[in-house]
């Protein structure tokens, strides 16, 4: 993700994202991640408390991070000399990261509730609260100024949050032949969806910010562009799964590593896309 926010600065340049997209990477892998395993129940896997603690807690740092950063925007001053009534101020306003932060505290809270035994919350919740959090992070972007934009991009965010963060979470709980081939093809059958709904609201979305004209012309427009040729990779990807890697998994066929091996190299484009997308939000059209 930090290498497509840094790609981002390349082509946007030097009008590329803001500053606050570094820590904003941070707090989106993790929202992403919590989106994921709160969503594996449906392939029939639960997810590890601690995984989904350790997530939440990078969550709120990040965007404390994020928020903190803003208000030295906003501010004029360096991050080093904001203080905490000035960073309450800008929380109160109406930033996101209120929001977001709210939902980060009820993950962390929920997770130390399950560990000392006084309930066991169902993982959805977890899902249902990360995704609160993306929705409210991506609908205060440039679509936000359209009147069907939020509906398009939240439609996009979700989508993209649970085909990313579900095989990330994957490849955190699966083990085994076994495994694989009883969760890979119930994921693959529902990323298939993902991707229609990412494609389509991508498109739309991105031309309402900015006219097919101006696409190799402008930062945001080259990022756009470079988001759409990842995505792009992602379904060839997608495609040589449905062929190849799925019905070898499925027939129990593949070995662990080899699994591990394909679901890794795919990450490491989602999180490309994903970064690429983070410095998008940051760019001005």
């Amino acid at each position: 993700m930090f290498a497509g926010l840094g790609l981002c600065w390349l082509l946007a340049a030097p009008d590329g994202p803001e500053a606050t997209a570094v820590p904003g990477v941070l707090g989106l892998a993790a929202a992403v991640l919590l989106v994921g395993l709160g969503a594996l129940p449906v392939l029939g896997l639960e997810p590890s408390p601690v995984a989904v603690g350790s997530a939440g807690a990078a969550w709120f740092v990040g965007v404390a991070l994020t928020a903190w950063m803003r208000t030295a925007d906003q501010t004029g001053l360096a991050p080093t000399a904001v203080g905490l009534g000035q960073f309450v101020d800008t929380l109160r306003a109406g930033a996101p990261e209120l929001v977001t932060l709210l939902a980060s505290c009820a993950v962390v809270v929920l997770v130390c509730v399950h560990l000392f035994g006084r309930a066991d919350p169902p993982a959805a919740a977890y899902a249902i609260l990360a995704a609160i959090g993306v929705l409210a992070t991506s609908i205060t972007g440039h679509p936000g100024q359209h009147s069907i934009g939020p509906v398009l991009i939240g439609a996009h965010a979700l989508a993209a949050a649970w085909w990313c963060g579900t095989l990330a979470a994957m490849i955190l709980v699966v083990r085994g032949r076994r495994g694989w081939a009883v969760a890979l093809p119930e994921f693959s059958a529902r990323a298939l969806w993902a991707v229609a709904v990412i494609a389509a609201t991508g498109v739309v979305s991105g031309l309402l910010d900015t006219g097919v004209g101006d696409l190799l012309d402008t930062g945001y427009g080259r990022i756009l562009l470079a988001k759409a040729a990842g995505l792009t990779v992602l379904v060839a990807f997608g495609v040589h799964a449905r062929r190849r890697w799925v019905p070898q998994a499925g027939r129990h066929r593949l070995a662990e590593t080899a699994s591990l091996r394909y679901a890794f190299a795919e990450l490491v484009v989602m999180g490309s896309v994903l970064g690429l997308a983070v410095g998008l939000a940051g760019t001005a059209p």
